[in-house]
């Protein structure tokens, strides 16, 4: 009895936490001393767990993590979000601190932290430098004929049902992005069931609104 309780005890400490799920609200409020804000604008999650940002309303909002750990490859960025549910989900692996905005609602004081695991020490995190981004969007180094970038690169993902994309790509000179793994959305009239992850691309980005660009096109093969 005492040696099965055991092998019991010892199964439970090897077996993982279930990953777990939050949601993290933009909301626009007229009404409120501070108009436009997240909900909340802190929480502590563990590495494994996904953050769902979902817009209250019909109102313009993106969520751009302007601070990450080190050791996080990729842009954390969402498309531009106008219509109330519109959603971005992302799932946190690397332990730290993150900090993101609203990129349209900035100087209102929309912020907010995530902290995965346990906070960050001093030295451990790097800026996103997101601003740089918006420059390039606005007209920054010329794009190709028809003013769409082009890139290559490869599939880590896709959500045919989202109509989105993860995508490692090659530095992308018209943009003046270095290699980076970042997600896109892509236009309807791309076959996205036909792609799958590790394919190698060519694709094709066009500016939507001010800070988001979106894949119009898109060929297996570099």
């Amino acid at each position: 009895m005492k040696k099965l309780l055991l092998t019991t005890a010892l199964m439970l400490a090897a077996t993982p936490a279930f990953a777990k799920e939050y949601t993290i609200k933009e909301v626009t409020d007229y009404d409120a001393k501070k108009q436009h804000f997240f909900s909340p604008d802190k929480l502590t999650i563990q590495p494994g767990d996904t953050v769902t940002f979902v817009n209250a309303q019909d109102e313009i909002h993106d969520v751009m993590f302007v601070n990450v750990p080190k050791q996080v490859d990729e842009m954390i960025m969402s498309p531009t979000q106008e219509k109330k549910g519109d959603k971005f989900s992302y799932t946190f692996t690397v332990p730290g601190t993150y900090k993101f905005h609203c990129h349209a609602h900035e100087k209102l004081g929309m912020e907010g932290m995530l902290i995965v695991g346990q906070a960050s020490k001093a030295g451990e995190t790097k800026a996103m430098d997101h601003h740089k981004l918006s420059k390039k969007l606005e007209g920054g180094d010329a794009p190709a004929a028809g003013g769409l970038h082009q890139g290559v690169g490869t599939i880590n993902s896709v959500d045919a049902g989202k109509h989105m994309v993860n995508i490692t790509h090659d530095p992308i000179k018209s943009l003046n992005w270095p290699k980076m793994k970042m997600m896109f959305t892509v236009d309807s009239s791309v076959d996205l069931p036909g792609f799958q992850q590790g394919d190698a691309v060519s694709f094709s980005l066009k500016p939507q609104g001010k800070d988001d660009l979106i894949i119009t096109d898109m060929k297996k093969g570099k």
